[in-house]
Formats: structure tokens, sequence, C-alpha cells
């Protein structure tokens, strides 16, 4: 089952309350009595998943505990649950009494998870790179009645990546890679295994270099579906103040030409995918590059080419020199907002209600619909009261611990609608 089917299954699972596929139940109690059962999707990280306590004394509340061990300590979720008189508690139709969530959620323990403070690179290494056991413990009255361990696979499972050196794009003979130093590190290629034999769409992502940055986790994921992805940072190089030094056109052109031409890689249909800061360079390269990119997908970020600053700080560089940015402070309606309609293919846009970095990411997204015009296959999505970082991929654990539990499961939330559109557009794309 793909990725996208199973992030189409996740929302039929909020609207109905559907449990498909169900596990065979492991409980510390006897058959029949105290049990946890896992409703599940798959095993991977970033898949839903439907708890269910069974066999519980009426009345009771039941206190539902989680922990995941990791390098750095622990992380733990809990929540109370009111037992009704079947004994019975399904998360993903009850809501809970008190939880890090409002609603019912059935893998809402998982995303709410917090624990010690991690940096971009620790985050990237613990839910990237390293799977996780996560153990349930239901109580009552004050004693466990039931246990029992999810585990869920490492997001680079069935993925592998390599360093895309400049001697790659120099070897495409684009002259624009002339200038690059052959041991030079330009991104990294992430690719499913085994490698697809058909030719697929492809995807850029143009990785920002704030807190915001998703790219480790949105590569992987859209990788594991099948599709290779090409991370170029869009700041560099390493160690220098952030949003500092500007990515080049010339840089996109040439990995734009060396990606192409890879044998798994369709060239006719490839998209742009922007994180955090870079998610307006992504939507100007597809508006300036529509005879070689085919679509774009971006949340929460304007839809102009804003400076890093007032001062006028260049996020883009074309020849050495800087291409006119707006500051940051102008109004919406003073600013060039980006040709979106050259884009050829699918334009997905997100932003939130709540966004708190942005707060006008939502008003960004509309003054980009209009200029964009009615489009076969688009979707704007305005989601209520999600915050700002809705490209990290559903169920991780991540950007949401700062938030109020309302706008953290919103958010939640619009990361599900939101990959579930990303994934369906590529499959859709794929030529018989």
């Amino acid at each position: 089952m793909t990725r996208t089917r199973l992030l189409r299954r996740l929302a039929a699972l909020a609207v109905v309350g559907a449990i498909a596929v169900t596990t065979a139940a492991c409980s510390a109690g006897v058959q029949g009595g105290p049990r946890i059962v896992f409703s599940s999707f798959g095993d991977a990280v970033t898949q839903p998943v439907g708890v269910q306590l069974a066999g519980l004394e009426p009345g009771h509340p039941a206190v539902v505990d989680v922990r995941v061990a990791t390098s750095a300590g622990a992380f733990s979720s809990r929540a109370v649950y009111a037992v009704p008189p079947d004994g019975r508690v399904r998360l993903w139709s009850q809501e809970p009494m008190t939880a890090p969530y409002p609603r019912a959620d059935g893998s809402g323990l998982l995303w709410s998870l917090t624990g010690p403070s991690f940096s971009q690179q620790q985050l990237e290494a613990q839910w990237v790179y390293h799977g996780l056991d996560a153990r349930y413990t239901v109580e009552q009255d004050g004693r466990p009645v039931a246990s029992r361990v999810l585990h869920r696979a490492a997001l680079a499972a069935g993925t592998s990546d390599r360093d895309v050196l400049g001697s790659d794009l120099i070897g495409a003979g684009d002259p624009e890679a002339s200038g690059f130093a052959p041991t030079a590190r330009i991104g990294a290629l992430v690719e499913g295994v085994p490698t697809p034999v058909d030719l697929r769409p492809g995807v850029i992502l143009v990785d920002g270099d704030d807190g915001g940055a998703s790219g480790a986790f949105a590569a992987r994921l859209m990788a594991a579906s099948g599709f290779a992805v090409f991370v170029l940072p869009a700041f560099v190089p390493e160690g220098r103040i952030a949003g500092s030094a500007a990515l080049s056109v010339e840089t996109f052109d040439a990995a734009l030409s060396w990606f192409s031409e890879l044998p798994i890689v369709d060239e006719d249909r490839i998209f742009v995918y922007g994180t955090g800061r870079a998610s307006s360079l992504a939507l100007w390269f597809a508006s300036h590059e529509p005879g070689r990119i085919h679509g774009a997908f971006a949340a929460s970020g304007p839809t102009a080419l804003q400076c890093t600053s007032e001062a006028g700080s260049p996020l883009l560089i074309e020849h050495g020199l800087p291409l006119p940015c707006a500051n940051p402070e102008r109004t919406i309606a003073g600013t060039d907002i980006l040709p979106l309609q050259r884009i050829p293919g699918p334009l997905v846009l997100a932003c939130g209600t709540a966004d708190r970095l942005l707060p006008t990411a939502c008003d960004w997204q509309r003054a980009g619909e209009q200029a964009r015009g009615q489009k076969d296959g688009d979707a704007f999505l305005y989601l209520d009261g999600a915050g700002h970082d809705i490209t990290t991929p559903p169920v991780l654990p991540i950007g949401l611990s700062d938030l109020p539990p309302a706008t953290a499961q919103a958010t939640e939330d619009a990361r599900t609608s939101f990959w579930t559109l990303v994934l369906a557009k590529l499959e859709g794309s794929v030529r018989p």
C-alpha cells in the first residue's frame, strides 16, 4: 500500500472512526481481561495507528501513559479517558478527559510525545534514522492493568542517500556547473530502496536553514513512496550566519540538469518543494522555469520573493548579483507576487490560520491564489487553527510541543491533509 493511500485512510479514520486492519491483542492480563489493541496501516514512524483499550473496569478512569527511550533521554505523553459501560475506550473516536490534545485522536499520544530539548541535527538523527519502541501502559485505580509495545520503523527505512558533489554536476555537462569545486557538497540525493524500475516524477527540495526546515523528514517520506528527491540547501556554505548566503540560480539550474538525467526521473514531471523560509524560493524556481519544472509544493510562506532583512539581504543571486526582493516590512498589496500562473502542473499551497511565526501566511496564500487563477489540479489549503510547521510529515513529535493543545492538534491534522495531497499529486503524475 502506498504512503498516499495510507494517509487517505487516516483521513477516513478521522471522519468515520473506522479501523480496518486490527492486529491480534496482546496484554498483561488473560484473554478477555484488560488489554491494548493496536490497529495499524504499517509500521513506519509516519503512519497512523488506532489504539483501543478493552476489558477495563467501567466507570473507573483509565490513565494511558506512553514512553519512548532515546539516547538523550525518555520521551513521554499521557492522557486520561472515561471508561464506558462496555469497558472499551477507542482513542480514535473518544475525547479524552485530559490530554495534550482536546479531540479524539488515535495517534495523539505519539505526535504529542515530549522529552529532552533537541537541536535540528538531533531531531533528524532520532526521527529519521532511529526506529522507536513506544510502550503503552494503562492504569486504573492507581495500578497498571495492561501494557504493550508498539514498534515504529525509522523514517529512513526503505530509502538510501548519498552526497551530490560538484563533480557530479560537472559531469552532467551543464555550463552552469563549470565553476563548482569537484569536491564541494552541493546537496543530497535520497531514493527509495529497491530502486523503481519505471520512470517516476522527481522532486527538488529546497531546504531552509531555520527551525521550520523539515527537508530531512519530507525527503525520506517522498523517497519511501518511490520518488527520488534532490535536497538542495538554500543557504550555503555551512558555518555561515543563518540566512547570510543566498542560493544561486546557477546552482539550481546545474542541479536540475543533473537530476533530470537520472534514469529513474521523468524529466517532464519534476516538482519543487520548499521548506521553512525557502518556500518562496521553490515557488520562484517553479514560476521561472516552466519548461523544466512541472509543479510545486509549499506551505506557510510568502508568495513573493522577500529579502531576509529590512536591509535588503537577498535570498537569491544570479551571476553574482542579487535578484530583486521585497522588504519584509512592506505590505502584501505593495509587493510583487510571484507569477505562479506560469507553473504548468499542480500547485499545492497550505497555510494555518493560527500561524504565529508568519501571521500573514494565509493572506500571502490568497494573493498567490489570485495571481495563479483557476487551474485544474491545484489545491490551496486554509487550515483552521493550524500553526506554522505544516510541512513536517504527520505523527512525528516535532514542532508541536510549544503550541496550545488545540493548535497542536489542528497542525497535526493540517500535516495529514497537506501530505495526503502532496503524495497524491506525485502519484497522479506518474505516466503510463
